[in-house]
């Protein structure tokens, strides 16, 4: 264990599964206590070009490439985030202790103990000139959980306050993690299903990268029995602890869906409809079904992407009547860059040689210290 000052300042950077850019945020840790207190300091974010955002989803869609190209990918991966991560450094006094980087993930594959995220670390600690933390799934893997969801961790640093409370992270697959008290160990956390991911699938086949602000599904209808079929998939049924990539909801997954929208008539803007009630569907599902006996949440916090889709808002707030559902921004901490947050957390948590992961949650046998650390 790392012995280090009571304060200390990190960056975050994430790219989430819809891959449409990186996310940075610098906090400040106050160590002291069970937990640290965290102030968000700054945030950016910096889209991916067209071609290289393409270039992600065909991979991860499962498109056989050579090795030279996932090397060529890493490569282009690692100059969005070092332009992140260079800008929120910019004329920043002391600098920070640690970046900690998520990397782009390619493949997730629980089952095979199998994970991969592409970002070249070494190469943005040499870059940056600061200690760089990534790799954070594999140590969980390796002690035989799921590798994810990984932010959970963060999210009881960040809301145990205000428990009992549901933190809904809807990226392109969207987590839900339960604090009903200021426990760790009582956490509950897991992912649900598709978050953004389909709904962003069907919006490309109209054109657009996303249903902006949840547009074309309040322009459709839900078609039930292309509903009904979706929410056949084996994944909803499972219990936690779970995890869950474009393996199970990518392009075959979407595909479908429009296909059994248009066998009864419905329009895209119907097949976006029905792709964002099986987001808000399964996620309040998950949560009345892994609710802690007796729990009576106060609050539902949405991040991520998800959060600015009205009408995936709206969806979540009727499916969970009467609990509040409100973005984390009302808690002081903005949807977009919650995860980023988060993995400066984690990074601040392995500078300091302590476990950073939940085994309750991911199905590993202990807590981990996970992240492998690249000194400039």
């Amino acid at each position: 264990m790392i012995e280090r000052a009571s304060d200390e300042s990190a960056i975050g950077l994430m790219s989430g599964t819809s891959a449409d850019g990186v996310d940075g945020a610098v906090v400040r840790l106050r160590w002291s206590g069970l937990r640290p207190s965290v102030e968000l300091v700054a945030h950016a974010y910096r889209p991916y070009p067209d071609d290289l955002r393409a270039r992600i989803l065909d991979v991860a869609g499962g498109r056989p490439v050579p090795t030279a190209e996932l090397a060529r990918l890493a490569r282009d991966l690692t100059v969005t985030h070092n332009g992140v991560a260079a800008e929120l450094l910019r004329g920043r006094a002391g600098g920070v202790a640690v970046i900690g980087v998520h990397g782009q993930t390619i493949a997730h594959l629980p089952r095979e103990r199998a994970t991969l995220q592409l970002v070249d670390a070494a190469g943005l600690a040499v870059l940056l000139r600061v200690p760089v933390v990534s790799d954070f799934r594999s140590a969980d893997v390796a002690a035989g959980g799921e590798g994810a969801p990984l932010t959970p961790f963060a999210d009881h640093v960040l809301f145990a306050d205000r428990a009992p409370c549901v933190v809904v992270n809807v990226g392109g697959i969207a987590n839900v993690t339960l604090i009903a008290d200021d426990r760790a160990q009582h956490v509950v956390a897991f992912d649900t299903g598709p978050g953004n991911m389909v709904i962003d699938a069907v919006a490309r086949l109209a054109g657009h990268d996303r249903d902006e602000g949840g547009a074309g599904a309040r322009r459709g209808r839900v078609v039930a029995a292309a509903l009904d079929e979706a929410l056949a998939h084996p994944f909803f049924a499972r219990r936690a602890p779970k995890s869950c990539g474009r393996e199970e909801f990518g392009a075959d997954f979407t595909a479908g869906l429009v296909a059994k929208v248009r066998d009864r008539g419905g329009s895209l803007d119907d097949a976006l409809a029905t792709a964002t009630a099986l987001t808000s569907r399964t996620i309040a599902d998950a949560i009345r079904a892994n609710a802690p006996a007796g729990a009576s949440w106060r609050e539902a916090l949405v991040g991520g992407g998800g959060a600015a889709n009205a009408a995936l808002m709206s969806g979540l707030a009727a499916e969970l009547d009467p609990v509040v559902v409100r973005p984390t921004d009302d808690a002081g901490i903005p949807a977009a860059a919650r995860e980023a947050i988060a993995f400066a957390i984690l990074a601040s948590y392995r500078l300091r040689g302590l476990p950073n992961t939940l085994p309750r949650v991911t199905g590993a046998s202990r807590a981990v210290c996970a992240g492998a650390l690249h000194e400039p």
